[in-house]
């Protein structure tokens, strides 16, 4: 919680009891709960809206009024296009928008054969891997699966040649850029897919300057702070701020990332629940391959037990993925994949060195926890009435 006054920008009434306030003092706006009965205010991040079936309850008197979080977003909506002109928030997106941009498109490098078979973990997290070695040519590799209008694109521009058996792009020696958002491969992807590589920038912005998720460690919102701390100065993309911004936003990033790479793919997964995964796909005919202990620094430090399951006759591969500490109510998750979408996530995690199950496997599942994600903060920000509402 910032320290100092808060100053409120925008309010809604919501009825005799309850107002609802857009404030700030540093850093991310806070959503103000205030309860008109014993005018008392608490302030929350506005990720506390993401869960629309997160109950709100005040105290009126000697009972207590419950609101789901579904029956405030018409005032959740209100205070922030109330308050955007006074918090400067739309000139502050369009820097958001670029710094997210050059964050996203970081390569990394390996110098040495060895480098490119045995990726470091703190390497994976790129969607261009560059080889670099003291002789011979530079070359980028593109660390992601391909849609298919960005084929043609990716084809045009990327030719044969060491150090992979695939087209990568080659680089002068020496003049690899910070970040590869401003060169001509990324400038097309975003034109023949603005989906993947542009459009889906704006609202992600917009919501870490709100303070929506950013699942920065202990609840805090490190990233969206460090926006507020950093972009409104004249030299918010020199290399000081870029560095200083990707450290705070890099558990966010890691999942921006994931969801990028796997973007062609994700519709094609099925994700349910089920009180027994692993049980539940063995009644399905799946027979076990490997069990494993995973750590999800990208679902909140969550420990999952997870089992790889394969389909010997059609070659689905599932995870049963059961969470080591269960919350009440708190189900197994089952992950299914064909055998071939399960192959090009292989390779799109791969970056060209050895293929890694679990790896892939934490990747999935943060890109399919990103796309919801995603798909809630934009219902949150372009929120209308219905117009079936009743008067």
């Amino acid at each position: 919680m910032p320290s100092g006054e808060f100053s409120v920008m925008a309010e809604y009434e919501v009825d005799d009891d309850l107002v609802l306030l857009l404030a700030r003092s540093e850093g991310i706006p806070r959503l103000g709960i205030y309860n008109l009965n014993n005018d008392k205010k608490k302030y929350v991040p506005f990720s506390y809206v993401e869960n629309p079936e997160r109950v709100l309850k005040i105290k009126v008197g000697r009972s207590s009024k419950e609101y789901r979080v579904s029956e405030l977003m018409e005032g959740v909506s209100s205070i922030i296009k109330n308050s955007e002109e006074a918090i400067r928030l739309n000139s502050l997106v369009w820097r958001g928008v670029q710094i997210l941009g050059d964050l996203a498109h970081i390569p990394k490098t390996a110098r040495s054969d060895a480098d490119l078979n045995l990726i470091a973990e703190s390497k994976k997290d790129t969607l261009w891997y560059v080889y670099t070695p003291k002789r011979g040519k530079w070359r980028i590799r593109p660390c992601f699966a391909f849609a298919n209008a960005e084929r043609d694109t990716m084809t045009a521009m990327l030719e044969e040649g060491k150090p992979w058996p695939v087209p990568a792009l080659s680089v002068e020696n020496g003049a690899l850029p910070p970040t590869m958002r401003n060169t001509p491969l990324v400038r097309e992807l975003a034109h023949v897919n603005p989906a993947r590589w542009s459009e889906f920038m704006l609202p992600i912005a917009k919501a870490m300057f709100l303070g929506f998720s950013d699942w920065s460690s202990g609840g805090e919102h490190l990233f969206g702070d460090a926006l507020w701390k950093y972009l409104p100065k004249e030299n918010y993309r020199s290399e000081e701020t870029i560095s200083a911004i990707s450290s705070a936003g890099r558990l966010f990033m890691n999942r921006i990332i994931a969801y990028l790479r796997l973007w062609p793919i994700l519709e094609l997964v099925k994700s349910e629940q089920s009180h027994d995964a692993v049980k539940e796909l063995g009644e399905r005919g799946m027979k076990k391959r490997e069990r494993f202990e995973m750590i999800a620094p990208n679902l909140d430090d969550k420990q999952f037990k997870v089992t790889r399951l394969l389909d010997e006759t059609t070659s689905a591969v599932a995870f049963g993925i059961e969470p080591a500490t269960r919350l009440p109510g708190e189900q197994d998750r089952i992950i299914t994949l064909t055998g071939d979408i399960w192959e090009i996530c292989l390779d799109a995690c791969s970056m060209g060195g050895e293929r890694d199950p679990q790896y892939t496997c934490n990747s999935v599942m943060s890109a399919i926890e990103t796309r919801n994600w995603y798909r809630r903060i934009v219902e949150c920000l372009t929120w209308v009435p219905r117009a079936d509402k009743e008067e």
